[in-house]
């Protein structure tokens, strides 16, 4: 991370705080403004006037304009995660592995398993499963749609952005559900869909890696999966363990129907082995 200070401005003091806040890179988005004084040894009141010196209201109003300006890019993120492996001397799939361990932890302990629940009996019942997937989370809704398809259910993926979402939004219907993806920050569409629930009835399943958002107003369920620290780069690992667990749970709900589809498509693969053979 590097930030342009006007040095002339700065008392040495401040010049200490600026001088912390670039060693720190993207971890100075965790600290308080108590845990930042107490690092540099200085006073509270020393912190909140060193944010109105070069610019800002106040430490908040700091990091929001530090998001904003893309410091947590893509190649930055790798970048943290490639030194973590190097500074740790670990060999690379020990580093996974610890990361990962954590990764579980966390998304296991922020889930409700009564809502958990609920959801899936949701999306067991409903008429026809919607599913948002913008971005990187494009290959988990792929598996959850070809694991589902499996099982009977009617499933549509919804145009990932633009206009074309209004074709879809037409045809939803109080006995659909709509499962959304939402890593990072809520994006237009999903708002739009949300928005849209209150008055169509439909159901709505939020998985996002924010334990703090907008969808927690908005959705009729939110399940937190942990993608890793901000300022890595962002692990699936944890959000296809979640996946996987909803498309067990729909599984075992929808037992007989789940079943006597896999016999069929068991049937099909052996009637037809010979024309259409498995790919190696």
């Amino acid at each position: 991370m590097k930030l342009k200070w006007d040095l002339s401005k700065l008392t040495p003091s401040q010049k200490r705080i600026a001088d912390f806040i670039e060693k720190s890179g993207e971890r100075i988005l965790y600290y308080s403004e108590t845990e930042l004084a107490q690092a540099l040894q200085v006073s509270n009141a020393t912190i909140s006037r060193f944010w109105k010196n070069i610019g800002f209201g106040n430490f908040k109003s700091f990091k929001a304009d530090l998001m904003e300006k893309e410091q947590l890019s893509p190649e930055n993120k790798l970048r943290n995660s490639l030194l973590q492996i190097q500074s740790n001397d670990l060999l690379l799939h020990e580093h996974l592995l610890t990361m990962t361990r954590n990764q579980l932890a966390n998304t296991l302990r922020e889930l409700d398993q009564e809502q958990f629940k609920e959801a899936i009996e949701v999306m067991s019942n409903c008429r026809k499963l919607y599913i948002h997937a913008p971005a990187s989370a494009e290959g988990l809704a792929a598996l959850m749609k070809h694991r589902l398809a499996r099982f009977g259910l009617e499933i549509e993926m919804l145009p990932k952005s633009g206009h074309e979402l209004f074709e879809s939004l037409m045809h939803l219907r109080k006995e659909d559900v709509v499962f959304l993806f939402g890593f990072v920050a809520m994006n237009r569409e999903a708002g739009v869909l949300l928005d849209y629930a209150k008055s169509a009835n439909y159901k709505t399943i939020v998985m996002t890696d924010c334990l703090i958002s907008d969808y927690q107003d908005e959705a009729d369920y939110i399940f937190y999966t942990n993608r890793g620290e901000l300022w890595e780069f962002h692990s699936m690992i944890a959000p296809t363990f979640l996946v996987e667990n909803f498309i067990l749970g729909i599984g075992q709900h929808l037992e007989n129907n789940s079943l006597s589809n896999l016999q069929r498509l068991s049937e099909l693969r052996s009637q037809y082995k010979d024309q259409l053979p498995r790919h190696r």
